[in-house]
């Protein structure tokens, strides 16, 4: 780092609130930028850097509000001092990714592109497209060419608030609750939406908050959910090892392991517990036990296959 740098860096601190997080974490990341020059020489670090993905994903996010022109003064000059590259990379070459859109409706015969498609670059420029059409800030020319090639730029699908609270509505009807979370749910929209919704509780249109509650929205998760991914933990390993149970039996025709053995204590341990607390099992894992034919030694007869 030379002594320019650091001077300014210092500078910089001085003038800004190093207790704010946001403060903080700006620096931090520019000298791990610093570093990563130190070592390559240069600070053209792709967008998906597998070694730091953090850093890829900032470096790109100075670039845009660089070109968006809407970088802070003195962010600016510091990346300038130490020889930060602004030219916008492929993603942002407007020309190769429309070529890239091209060649996708070629080989579909459509251009419905997802967000599980392979190509996920071309994925978030065609959503960047349309969030710059909304504001009002995407040239004419480019508008028309996507129109032309069937993209519709009035299609707000991915990002309508409507579209996310029917997902939503349709999530608690398949699992009876709220708790949408990566423990539940596949759903990447849905859960950044609920995310959002809860983070901008204070700012969201009454119309749509009155909706939420009488869904039953969660505002305030916290130990109630916790309880609940608990609970499902305890109930996903409850039937991993009852599997484990299963192909135990295939293998030696007996549910019968004595905590004694080496190879196979754990489960032995399991059959145990199961043993020791039958009369608080569900009547669903009684049922599974017993398909098995486990053996629950001297506990009453109805516990036992029929």
């Amino acid at each position: 780092m030379t002594k320019n740098i650091s001077q300014e860096i210092e500078k910089y601190k001085e003038q800004r609130d190093m207790n704010m997080l946001l403060e903080s974490r700006w620096i931090s990341t520019f000298l791990q930028l610093l570093s990563f020059k130190d070592k390559n020489g240069h600070t053209d670090i792709p967008a998906k850097y597998k070694q730091n993905k953090s850093l890829g994903y900032w470096v790109r996010r100075q670039r845009l509000i660089f070109h968006e022109k809407k970088i802070d003064p003195l962010r600016e000059q510091l990346l300038k001092l130490a020889g930060f590259n602004f030219r916008l990379l492929e993603f942002h070459n407007w020309d190769t990714m429309y070529q890239k859109l091209m060649d996708f409706k070629k080989q579909f015969n459509h251009i419905r592109i997802t967000e599980s498609y392979e190509d996920t670059q071309l994925y978030n420029w065609l959503v960047y497209q349309r969030k710059l059409y909304w504001r009002g800030k995407l040239e004419f020319s480019k508008v028309e060419k996507l129109n032309n090639l069937g993209i519709d730029m009035k299609n707000k699908t991915i990002n309508s608030w409507n579209d996310k609270y029917s997902r939503l509505v349709d999530f608690k009807k398949e699992n009876g609750h709220l708790y949408v979370c990566q423990s539940f749910s596949s759903d990447k929209q849905l859960i950044n939406f609920v995310k959002v919704v809860r983070r901008n509780k204070d700012k969201i249109l009454e119309q749509r908050r009155k909706k939420l509650d009488k869904l039953g929205f969660i505002w305030n998760p916290g130990k109630e959910l916790t309880i609940l991914l608990n609970k499902k933990r305890g109930e996903e390993m409850w039937m991993r090892r009852y599997e484990e149970l299963k192909i135990y039996k295939k293998q030696f025709k007996t549910c019968h392991i004595l905590t004694t053995s080496k190879t196979h204590y754990s489960l032995a341990n399991w059959i145990s517990v199961q043993r020791n607390k039958v009369d608080r099992l569900s009547q669903k894992k009684i049922a599974l036990l017993n398909e098995i034919d486990f053996f629950f030694e001297n506990y009453p007869k109805k516990h036992k296959k029929k």
